[in-house]
């Protein structure tokens, strides 16, 4: 249960970091998202089911300031944190090169699948926003992901199979 509420507490923490305090930290209005981060390094750390459903559970927090399609971003943050899951069964989660670059990677297909699936809906992204969103992210990757690997460490963190 105190596994449940830390995800949920950081989750809403940085959904509220990056609502208020990203913007001022803008670049020509591009800023990183800092639950997008946080889903991708969880995953990678732990593993594509409890990725998928933190994916899916910050998407919809996402979700509650983008009226024009409901549901979109927890569908998309699913197939990333999915995929985010997959990479993070094949690698050496202590070093950090894998998890940054994976990070830029999946912040770019997330941007990407957006940017499709709103253009069928007549609502148009400009594709160079998501290119700089996905290196910014990968920096702010770089700060968070060493901290995401210890608190995953944690004892309460750990999943305990009971019978």
């Amino acid at each position: 249960m105190k596994k449940i509420m830390v995800l949920a507490l950081l989750s809403i923490l940085f959904f509220i970091l990056d609502n208020i305090f990203m913007p001022f930290l803008a670049v020509k209005t591009i800023y990183p998202s800092m639950v997008l981060v946080f889903i991708i390094c969880y995953s990678i750390v732990n593993g594509k089911w409890e990725g998928l459903w933190l994916g899916v559970f910050c998407g919809l927090l996402q979700d509650a300031y983008f009226t024009s399609a409901f549901g979109l971003n927890a569908f998309v943050n699913m197939i990333v944190c999915l995929i985010a899951g997959v990479i993070g069964d094949n690698i050496f989660k202590e070093k950090r090169l894998i998890p940054v670059a994976s990070c830029f990677i999946l912040s770019f297909l997330k941007g990407i699948l957006l940017l499709l699936i709103l253009y069928l809906n007549a609502i148009y992204m400009d594709f160079k926003d998501i290119l700089y969103i996905s290196l910014y992210n990968s920096i702010v990757c770089v700060l968070l992901y060493k901290s995401i690997y210890k608190l995953c460490g944690k004892e309460y963190m750990q999943r305990r199979w009971k019978f």
